[in-house]
């Protein structure tokens, strides 16, 4: 597929999106309209641009790190275009599933095997930074510890997983008392549930309510740190106003700062017209479904999962142990790429995507039976993610604009990144070096990673 040469960047985020599950059981949430004063600061040393989970958490590992004995708490604006965590954050299934394998031979074949392994082994220290974060923090957002299925339907996935498996233990990858290999069919239907599973692996895994999760961030930051989030205030641009000052203009006013975030995943293009090909919008879809008996009670499904037509094609799924409900995303490939790529419209849904989620539980699941009223799919919703040629983020400082960074682009895998790429934009903030970040090379915003050819998303 053609590399989008369109230079008008990805647009603004929908005035009036679907409401996901998780925004839907959070209408009594106090951060909704918030605007922690009534006008737009003048000024600030930091202004964040995004309030999802890459805005939050790095003013909160920002202000966690500061060191009142070196200087003063900084300053730090953020602006939103929506409500906090209305975007891509708040419509995802809530699942922070690592990659501990599978990519490997695409990373490796992409950076080499030192950078696919960092890669895998920075999701493995997020799940564990998320849980630290949560746990320390005492935030109430349902976290869930445990274990994922990759669950192969036919053979050449099996085999696709299996070859991918043992590249990686080959080049020394963790896979003894880590990874599980089921390679019996009946054993991998019976432990799975899964009516047409040919193989299956297992992992560690979580989930959590995103959107408590952010709002919790945020109000943290704001009556410990006195952040201030100004919510429905998009920004229209940054510019350079000399002397290494950033001018953020939005309708309600200008902002200057020392320093500018930009943590808006797919609409980054908007604001820098040299990510329009490098980040492209694509719209994907998740589902709420109430499950039948036998998956209700003590017949909850005990892992999270990824079910795989394809090596490329996935439906993934959590069942959450606080209320039964399951939450079922994928379905892409049924409609069309032109019906989703390049777009930013989050108000709608496609109608083939809905049919196929309807439907995943009752094809998959052993004994799922039929649907009694008020069972089965019980709302849908879009949101958008950002993708990368390379389908790794950027995260950095960017060349040739001291002072200006990115978190972004994080190819709808960001529960899996977001919190490690924040921790190390915080440290970048701080003064720190790349090398203090513990991030792979390779997420770096580089200007040869800006010029190469390709698109971010697949042809079909």
């Amino acid at each position: 597929m053609q590399p989008i040469t369109d230079r008008s960047g990805a647009g603004f985020p929908h005035p009036r999106p679907t409401l996901s599950f998780w925004l839907q059981g959070t209408r009594n949430n106090p951060l909704i309209g918030h605007r922690t004063t009534e006008t737009i600061p003048s000024d600030a040393d930091v202004v964040i641009i995004g309030a999802g989970m890459s805005g939050a958490a790095t003013a909160y590992h920002l202000f966690k790190g500061h060191d009142p004995a070196r200087r003063a708490l900084p300053k730090v604006v953020v602006l939103e275009a929506r409500e906090a965590c209305y975007g891509a954050t708040g419509r995802n299934g809530g699942h922070c599933r690592p990659d501990f394998y599978k990519g490997y031979p695409k990373y490796k074949k992409t950076f080499g095997k030192d950078q696919a392994m960092k890669i895998l082994q920075n999701e493995k220290e997020t799940l564990a930074l998320l849980t630290q974060v949560i746990e320390e923090e005492k935030i109430d957002c349902d976290l869930w510890r445990g274990h994922s299925f990759d669950v192969a339907l036919n053979q050449q996935c099996a085999d696709g997983l299996h070859a991918a498996l043992q590249e990686f233990a080959a080049d020394g990858g963790e896979v003894d008392g880590v990874i599980e290999w089921i390679s019996d069919p009946q054993e991998a239907k019976r432990r799975t549930r899964c009516v047409y599973a040919h193989a299956a692996t297992m992992h560690s895994a979580g989930s959590f309510w995103p959107y408590k999760f952010v709002a919790s961030l945020f109000r943290l930051c704001i009556d410990k740190f006195s952040l201030n989030l100004q919510t429905n205030t998009p920004a229209l641009s940054i510019s350079p106003a000399g002397d290494g000052i950033w001018a953020i203009e939005t309708e309600r006013g200008s902002i200057k700062a020392t320093k500018v975030v930009i943590a808006t995943n797919a609409y980054t293009s908007t604001l820098l017209p040299e990510f329009t090909d490098r980040i492209v919008p694509v719209r994907d879809q998740c589902s709420a479904v109430v499950p039948t008996k036998p998956y209700s009670g003590e017949r909850l499904l005990t892992h999270t999962y990824s079910i795989r037509w394809r090596m490329l094609d996935s439906d993934y799924l959590i069942q959450r142990p606080s209320d039964g409900v399951v939450i079922v995303g994928g379905g892409e490939w049924n409609a069309p790429l032109k019906d989703r790529l390049g777009h930013t419209d989050d108000s709608v849904t496609h109608p083939v995507i809905t049919r196929h989620l309807q439907n995943v539980c009752g094809k998959n699941f052993e004994g799922w039976g039929d649907e009694a009223l008020g069972e089965g799919l019980i709302t849908d919703w879009t949101g958008i993610a950002g993708e990368t040629p390379d389908s790794v983020p950027y995260v950095g400082e960017l060349e040739g604009k001291s002072g200006c960074f990115i978190c972004a682009g994080h190819n709808g895998h960001g529960m899996s990144r977001i919190m490690t790429c924040a921790r190390g934009i915080a440290k970048l903030l701080s003064g720190g070096t790349w090398e203090d970040t513990g991030l792979p090379d390779c997420f770096q915003p580089t200007s040869e990673r800006l010029v190469e050819n390709g698109s971010g998303v697949r042809a079909d």
